[in-house]
């Protein structure tokens, strides 16, 4: 069973990212005043959001590597399987 994205992770990940609300709505193409209720629970925080955040957080991987976690990389096999993309591990 998935866990229901919440406003507190939503918050984390994009501290992470280390950006303001302001810089975090520019990169996502949203309002800013959107972004505000999504954190502040105004607006519920659905798993796309997160998703977008991932993917901002894999862009700023590309730079630097040591920013990658193993949920980031779940999250992207997750993703790439839900468009149809099949997963194969060498072992």
């Amino acid at each position: 069973m998935q866990s229901i994205p919440t406003r507190r992770e939503f918050i984390r990940r994009r501290k992470q990212l280390k950006l303001t609300q302001k810089e975090l709505a520019v990169e996502l193409g949203l309002p800013s005043d959107e972004l505000r209720k999504l954190e502040k629970g105004d607006q519920p925080v659905r798993k796309l959001h997160l998703l977008a955040l991932d993917q901002l957080r894999l862009e700023a991987a590309i730079q630097d590597s040591s920013l990658v976690t193993a949920t980031m990389l779940l999250n992207a096999e997750q993703l790439l399987e839900s468009v149809g993309y099949r997963i194969t591990r060498n072992q």
